[in-house]
């Protein structure tokens, strides 16, 4: 299936400017789809405070899309970014234009980052070498992913998104995030869609698959340590909110302990003038804001009213006068109701406008009053504006306790109340002034949850009333003087951050372990890539070899083993269960040493036990492991000891090859060296032997031939008959030395052929003359049929004699008696020459022809009458390979047998070398 890329890629020049503008509009659409998809999965995948993905894979995308398509592809990589930023769950309190510049960013960070990768790696880089691959992500995921996070960064900075405390961590986990995107992502979109495709398209599953895995592995485990770190910061909050719910808690009870010291003081002293009364509570509330006001409010009959007045004034009030408060919603009192008029009140300067107020006005603490005179019990009022407070939102809580007449108030007595000690206190003050210094990224409310309380909110802003559910926060109820409290502690920008951030740490590791992962797997499939190529330029053979060794390292199998400290394994990869046969589960019961060989488990214990101990930091050795079937399977470990944050051992890493095959393979190429070895003594031995048996051949020749042609006195016609044998015999076994020698030489490759132009008919009448002997003791009729003006051909003229005189003279041999041979010479199709060599012999049965060209192999025929070594083929097919041509066969039983082989045509001289040919030299005659 093609998809836009693709077809966009296909596009020519020549495609009209419309098509050209709607396939660029569908890529970018395509583009701007993916990009989203992978920004917003990346991004939902956050735990919240964060506001940056541990993994962002769209920015891996973005380089690789402009990497391939270039600058057209950025409008589809703003308008992803921007859906992405527009994202509900993402959106802060920024504007479209902050997110519209986040956009812009992004897709100025993919160019430059492939802008800095083309200078410095190359127009096409491949990333196939290390440095390579090192300059490219250090380009791209290294410099140009500081762009992305510096300007979002400073984008949500200045809209209070993200506070200036945590712009820091926010910007490194953003660069972070699309490093990693980078390094994990680019490489697997590259393969996927990367130029030129010859180079990528072979590393789609060995890059592809890997990163793919990778990178949602790491998204998983980035999202679980965030987890965590949720859960420790969340931890931290509630211990915090904890301390801080019980200091404010105990600072609310200061007021009742208050309040108790001046109901004392007037119970005691109930006429108590101003100046003792202010000297009593001086150093109560000296500098704090624990106890905003302490007094009395004493009963007043009506008409006592004018006497109550002078009394004050007298007492250093001058200008005390009993009234009711007027504010909104205050009580309009009966004339003939006795006052609770404020008659003592401390500090002066902070209440004085609270003097002489008649509290029963105020109708928020009616019922607080009604219940303390009734009850002898402190009773706090609901919150309400304080009399003494003029032009303030303030809140305060006034508690009343009733002094009586006759001291305490007996059961079942009515109450003779000489008035009411109260303490008065702004919740908000208190509370501020109770926070723990430490404290300051927490909030706090205070709220009166009594039935029917019109002045919930005591302390604290609006928004306590209706809390998000999402944030963070702890309540406490508090039982004050009657009525119902909750102290509520939050932290208004999250939870906090603590020190040694493990997510932070995570996606630090995380970068080093994709780095290193993306290197490995780019260098080797590359070098994979690059041998292939050359390979491919090479033989078949060479191609096949390096074919298996390149699929060997990218699919070598490694097995990992983490057990504890006893050798029980914890977690094993799948290449190690399936190598001994077990699943995960059931190799978590066993015990490595359950799996070993027991003559190998002596020495794991032995080294185990020093690992352990200290006395090596890892050991490597050859073992072997039982399979759960009973196999046998020689391993190389190497184990090392893993520590934790104190030091201790804690774990035991071992990396598992199995070695099996690579001592199969070693067994057998001790196996083939030793063949070779045989073979080249069978070769230097046959070629010395040759030798050897030759020079003496020669003399009993050359003496058999003086013998016959001695005529003092001449050999009988008797012994002319056994020196004829002689010599046939000699003959016969020279040709077989001289076979053998050539077969010899020819394995060594020790036979030069030298081509060069040479013409055909010499050659064809030479070959004929040489089997004429033959042919007339055969009595085989010969036939020579050539072509007009057929070319010279690129040949060795001495071995294409051997040759010819080779398959002309087994054509004759085995013939039947006055059967017929043709040589042919012809001119194919495609310019070359054929040569062929026919004959009307017995032919050859399928069988026969597959062992046709096996040395010394005559196909049955040794115990017939004819001579032979059956190596003549054999040395014909390999000098017509040297020669650059195939020998075939075309053989049925009783058809005849048709040796056929092509030769290369001599390139034409050129004109002058034509005409110095065909012009005689001086001092000849040209007939």
């Amino acid at each position: 299936m093609r998809d836009a890329s693709v077809q966009a890629a296909s596009i020519t020049p020549s495609a009209s400017p419309l098509r050209r503008w709607l396939v660029s509009l569908g890529l970018n659409a395509a583009i701007a789809g993916v990009y989203a998809a992978l920004g917003i999965g990346a991004l939902l995948a956050i735990v919240p405070p964060d506001g940056a993905a541990p993994v962002y894979p769209a920015a891996g995308l973005a380089a690789a899309a402009v990497l391939r398509w270039g600058p057209r592809v950025l409008p589809g990589i703003v308008v992803g970014s921007l859906a992405v930023n527009l994202l509900p769950e993402m959106r802060g309190s920024s504007t479209l234009t902050g997110y519209l510049i986040i956009a812009l960013a992004a897709a100025l960070q993919a160019w430059v980052g492939v802008w800095l990768a083309r200078r410095w790696v190359g127009p096409v880089p491949r990333l196939t070498e290390p440095r390579e691959v090192l300059r490219f992500y250090l380009a791209v995921a290294g410099l140009a992913c500081v762009i992305g996070p510096s300007v979002g960064v400073a984008v949500l900075s200045a809209s209070d998104t993200v506070s200036s405390g945590g712009a820091l961590s926010h910007w490194l986990a953003w660069w972070l995030g699309d490093a990693i995107g980078v390094m994990l992502v680019t490489p697997l979109a590259l393969s996927l869609f990367g130029q030129p495709r010859s180079h990528w398209a072979p590393r789609r599953l060995s890059v592809a698959v890997p990163m793919l895995l990778a990178c949602g592995l790491l998204i998983a485990a980035s999202y679980y340590v965030a987890l965590n770190e949720e859960a420790r910061r969340r931890h931290a909050f509630d211990l915090e909110a904890e301390a801080t719910l019980d200091v404010l808690s105990n600072a609310l009870l200061r007021p009742l302990t208050a309040l108790e010291a001046n109901h004392s003081l007037l119970t005691v002293a109930p006429s108590i003038g101003r100046a003792a009364f202010e000297r009593a509570h001086a150093e109560r509330l000296l500098g704090s804001a624990s106890v905003y006001a302490l007094g009395w409010s004493q009963r007043v009959p009506v008409t006592q009213r004018d006497a109550f007045e002078r009394a004050a004034r007298a007492d250093g009030y001058p200008s005390y006068h009993l009234h009711e408060r007027q504010r909104p919603g205050d009580l309009t009192l009966d004339p003939k109701e006795d006052l609770l008029a404020i008659r003592l009140i401390v500090p002066f300067a902070r209440n004085q406008n609270a003097l002489g107020v008649n509290v029963r006005s105020i109708p928020q603490a009616r019922a607080a009053q009604d219940l303390a005179i009734a009850t002898g019990l402190p009773y706090a009022a609901e919150g309400f504006p304080l009399s003494q407070d003029i032009g303030t939102r303030a809140v305060g809580v006034v508690i009343y306790r009733a002094v009586y007449q006759d001291g305490d108030r007996l059961a079942g007595d009515p109450p003779k109340v000489r008035g009411l000690a109260f303490a008065t206190l702004r919740p908000e003050a208190l509370l501020h002034e109770s926070m723990p210094p430490q404290s300051t990224h927490l909030d706090f409310c205070l709220l009166d949850r009594t039935p029917q309380t019109r002045q919930v909110l005591l302390a604290g802003d609006d928004r306590c009333l209706a809390l998000p559910a999402a944030m963070p926060m702890r309540q406490q109820a508090v039982s004050f003087a009657g009525r119902q409290w909750e102290v509520v502690v939050y932290a208004p920008k999250g939870l906090p951050m603590l020190t040694g951030h493990a997510a932070l740490a995570f996606a630090l590791a995380g970068l080093v372990c994709t780095s290193l992962l993306g290197v490995l797997l780019l260098v080797v499939t590359g070098r994979a890539a690059r041998v292939a190529e050359l390979v491919e330029e090479r033989t078949q053979r060479l191609r096949e070899s390096e074919e298996r060794f390149r699929n060997i390292v990218e699919h070598a199998p490694i097995g990992v083993v983490f057990t504890d400290l006893n050798a029980k394994p914890q977690t094993v990869n799948p290449y190690f269960a399936q190598l001994v046969g077990y699943t995960e589960d059931e190799l978590r019961h066993l015990s490595i040493l359950k799996l070993t060989h027991p003559d190998d488990r002596a020495e794991d214990s032995r080294l185990g036990s020093s690992l352990i101990r200290g006395e090596i930091e890892r050991y490597s050795r050859i073992k072997r492991y039982m399979s759960k079937q009973g196999r046998l399977i020689p391993v190389r470990v190497w184990v090392s000891m893993l520590r934790d944050a104190q030091g201790e051992p804690f774990r035991l890493v071992g990396v598992v090859e199995d070695i099996g095959e690579r001592l199969r393979l070693e067994e057998l190429e001790r196996l083939h060296e030793t063949a070779e070895a045989a073979h080249r003594a069978k070769n230097e031995f046959l070629s010395r032997m040759s030798h050897e048996l030759r020079t003496p051949l020669n003399a009993m020749l050359g003496f058999s031939q003086l013998l016959e042609a001695d005529r003092d006195p001449p050999v009988s016609s008797r012994q002319r008959g056994w020196v004829q044998h002689i010599q046939q015999s000699g003959w016969h076994l020279l040709e077989m030395i001289n076979d053998a020698l050539d077969m010899s030489r020819l394995e060594a490759d020790d036979i030069r052929v030298d081509l060069s132009p040479q013409p055909l008919p010499p050659i064809l009448a030479d070959s004929l003359a040489m089997v004429e002997t033959q042919r007339q003791r055969r009595q085989v009729e010969v036939h020579l049929e050539t072509e007009d003006d057929l070319p010279q051909v690129m040949t060795d003229a001495t071995r294409l004699r051997q040759i010819l005189t080779n398959l002309l003279s087994n054509a004759i041999k085995y013939n039947r008696e006055g059967g017929q041979v043709w040589l042919r010479a012809t001119r194919t199709p495609v310019g070359s020459v054929a040569l062929s060599v026919t004959d009307t012999g017995a032919g050859l049965t399928e069988a026969q022809r597959a062992q046709l060209f096996q040395p010394f192999n005559r196909l049955g025929r040794e115990s017939g009458g004819i001579e032979g070594t059956g190596l003549g083929l054999v040395i014909t097919k390999r000098l017509v390979e040297r020669l650059g041509g195939q020998l075939e066969v075309v053989s049925a039983p009783g058809q005849g047998s048709s040796f056929r082989f092509e030769l290369s045509p001599a390139p034409p001289l050129p004109a002058a070398a034509q005409r110095s040919a065909s012009e005689p030299e001086p001092g000849t005659h040209q007939a």
